[in-house]
């Protein structure tokens, strides 16, 4: 699962990857930027092709497909299992040739915690979720493998929304939490993004953990558990007292 990520800088994304320096008119798309804890059904910007061209557009995360009867999301949606994509209903056009990059700086992942508290005069253990950072060791922007849709009104006005694709985990996120968010190589983005690559076989196998010694994992603030909380402190390790 990935309900929560953090995209900062978005000339830092241009500025790694080779691929997005030949996007114009990209201000809208990150102008709501820094987001330190993204949410679902909140606007965030993706890379797609639209009209043969490579586009940088702001989106709601929380898919809802061409079909549905309105807007508004009547599935859990903002995630998509890579291992189902290619006969899943709700996925599988996009997979088949709706498909985006979501840069982001990090993710977050809770992972419970055993402790001991005093319950009514006795100790007892306890579960409690301790909030974990995940990013590249290097701290440079990523991009998660994602799928899009355009729900369209009656009048033809389009309402884009989009998934992140998850997968199972890697050795470092193992013992967080039981899926991962499919982080691609820059080498395979513009294979991801080819509207005219059907072949989901061959895309299938792009859809694996991202290696663990690229990344690392670290506690921060439970303030992280409220999407409200939209600030630096989301991303700074947690101060042990």
């Amino acid at each position: 699962m990935c309900g929560r990520y953090a995209l900062v800088n978005g000339e830092k994304v241009f500025l790694t990857y080779k691929l997005f320096k030949t996007i114009r008119d990209a201000q809208q798309a990150f102008s709501d930027l820094p987001r330190y804890n993204a949410a679902p059904l909140q606007q965030m910007p993706v890379f797609i092709i639209r009209d043969g061209d490579l586009v940088a557009v702001k989106m709601q995360w929380w898919l809802v497909p061409p079909w549905a009867k309105e807007n508004k999301p009547a599935y859990s949606s903002f995630n998509a299992k890579a291992e189902s994509l290619a006969t899943s209903k709700l996925f599988g056009p996009s997979f088949r040739g709706s498909r985006c990059l979501v840069p982001a700086d990090a993710f977050y992942e809770w992972q419970r915690v055993p402790t001991e508290q005093e319950v009514k005069g006795k100790r007892k253990t306890v579960e409690s979720k301790q909030p974990m950072c995940i990013r590249r060791k290097d701290e440079l922007p990523f991009c998660f493998a994602g799928l899009f849709s355009i729900w369209k009104d009656r009048e033809g006005k389009e309402y884009p929304t989009f998934a992140i694709i998850t997968t199972e985990p890697n050795e470092l996120i193992a013992p967080i939490h039981n899926r991962m968010p499919v982080i691609l190589h820059e080498k395979d983005f513009e294979q991801w993004l080819d509207r005219n690559q059907k072949e989901t076989e061959r895309l299938k196998k792009l859809l694996v953990p991202y290696p663990s010694e690229e990344l690392k994992a670290y506690p921060v603030s439970k303030i992280v558990n409220n999407a409200r909380n939209d600030v630096p402190e989301c991303l700074r390790p947690e101060k042990k007292e």
